[in-house]
């Protein structure tokens, strides 16, 4: 129920139900399980029994190519690919992509010999991943090294990076999100400072020591050379100011002991929006048997808030606009473009719909926005109003986390 106060002649407000103690199923964010296909190998029939966790929206589909190493990617192995995403589609997942050669942790031995390979296999692929663009989440690392993570590879320098994320990009086209296995290497992939260019990080490390297990590095970034790895103080700066609208995710690792309290503020720094449910077990154990209040354990609490989650708190109705503060409870801003809109349902079976002129992308996590709709006149009418979020890219409905809250969340 809402509260309504101050109620005069000249503004009344609102008061939204407080946010709820449960997960909010959104789209572009949580947990996530993997799921790998050897695209030499098609298993039609596999694909009748999957996806199983029908509580998450995401999925990590790793392509293994590595049997076409030595040569072009076979119409059979393409098809395949296409056939995967489109049976991710029809149960509404979200695809973390990453095409790689190896899954056993023999990344020089199971990708190609020729570089010019590699760029073969990434023109090809890409004509595939390019038809399911409004499926795609985000795309991981460049096709090389151990589990395609870019280490243990022969192509991980400056020169061989900008020339595979040029061909990667152009490959999949310029908006389909791209995320490498640290931050130097986004630095390495495009020229200079251009941000608008710069890919994303995903880090299959979190937690694991001090500089994750070398995504980061121990040098401050006055101390470096611009495609040196920094330390993670200079690292967060850099990714908060290039890499803002590229989703930040992977998996966590026993390896850190930290407070509650410092847990969670990293979290929060590296705008974790994305991370695998299963790996690594003994941490996320750890945070299933720890209890947090009204949320019932402390995973439950990390899966609500990965990435956005957005709380209305209050609007405030004068005679010429509406002002609605909205905060971003989660760990992360939505990375993509989504639209605010404020829709007045009128007696007669119509609508009136007022587009906020707005980016919520700005809204970090922890943080509360004041958005005004010009709406002269507006309370003279008879009618319900209501506030709807829809993602751009799919027209993807997203949820307000308030208690009771649907697909619209109402005014009066």
């Amino acid at each position: 129920m809402f509260f309504w106060k101050n109620r005069n002649k000249k503004h009344f407000t609102v008061r939204f139900p407080e946010e709820s103690r449960k997960e909010c199923a959104n789209p572009g964010r949580g947990w996530y399980h993997i799921y790998t296909f050897t695209l030499d190998k098609r298993d039609t029939d596999g694909l009748l029994y999957q996806p199983f966790w029908d509580d998450e929206t995401l999925v990590l589909v790793r392509f293994d190519i590595g049997a076409y190493r030595g040569k072009e990617l076979p119409q059979e192995a393409l098809a395949y690919a296409d056939e995967i995403l489109k049976c991710f589609h029809c149960y509404g997942k979200e695809v973390i992509l990453r095409v790689l050669y190896d899954t056993k942790g023999k990344g020089m031995e199971r990708e190609p010999t020729l570089f010019s390979m590699i760029l073969t296999h990434m023109r090809q692929m890409g004509a595939v991943v390019r038809a399911h663009e409004d499926d795609i989440f985000v795309t991981q690392g460049l096709f090389i090294g151990n589990w395609g993570e870019m280490h243990g590879s022969k192509f991980l320098d400056q020169e061989y990076i900008r020339k595979l994320y040029a061909a990667w990009r152009e490959a999949i086209g310029p908006d389909i999100k791209i995320a490498l296995r640290k931050p130097s290497f986004c630095r390495m992939a495009v020229a200079g400072e251009d941000g608008e260019l710069a890919p994303g990080v995903f880090d299959d490390a979190i937690f694991g020591s001090e500089n994750h297990m070398g995504t980061f590095g121990q040098k401050h970034r006055d101390d470096s050379v611009w495609t040196e790895d920094w330390c993670i103080e200079d690292e967060l700066v850099y990714m908060r100011e290039t890499c803002g609208l590229v989703p930040f995710g992977g998996e966590v690792l026993f390896g850190q002991e930290a407070p509650v309290k410092e847990m969670l503020l990293s979290l929060k720094d590296l705008r974790v929006t994305y991370l695998n449910s299963i790996y690594e077990g003994q941490i996320l154990d750890q945070w299933k048997q720890m209890g947090y209040g009204e949320w019932g354990s402390f995973y439950q609490y990390i899966g609500a808030h990965l990435g956005y989650r957005f709380v209305a708190e209050k609007a405030v109705f004068y005679t010429d606009r509406i002002e609605i503060e909205i905060a971003n409870t989660g760990f992360s801003n939505i990375c993509d473009k989504a639209e605010l809109a404020l829709v007045k349902e009128n007696v007669d079976g119509t609508e009136d719909v007022y587009t906020a002129d707005y980016d919520i992308r700005t809204l970090s996590g922890h943080e509360t926005a004041k958005i005004i709709f010009p709406l002269s006149g507006l309370q003279d009418g008879k009618g319900k109003y209501y506030l709807k979020l829809t993602r751009c890219r799919g027209k993807a409905e997203i949820r307000f986390a308030n208690e009771g809250a649907g697909e619209q969340l109402y005014l009066r």
